[in-house]
């Protein structure tokens, strides 16, 4: 019983970390579009980029989410 709280527990935070995450992301595409519309359009491309990488992290996140059964 105390393991199947535990593991709970580690889905939750799996999953409250990926949605943290996808806020971050949103937040970011808000910069890109200021970034894009001023002289750092170039820098716009790399926080692209970042906002992959995040998107990427979150998928991670919620499938090891998924796999744990508690």
């Amino acid at each position: 019983m105390a393991a199947d709280l535990r593991m709970k527990a580690i889905h939750d935070d799996l999953q409250a970390t990926a949605a943290d995450l996808e806020r971050v992301s949103r937040d970011l595409r808000g910069h890109v579009l200021y970034l894009q519309h001023s002289v750092h359009q170039a820098d716009a491309v790399e926080v692209l980029g970042r906002i992959a990488g995040l998107k990427t992290s979150v998928d991670d996140l919620r499938g090891v989410a998924d796999s744990i059964h508690y």
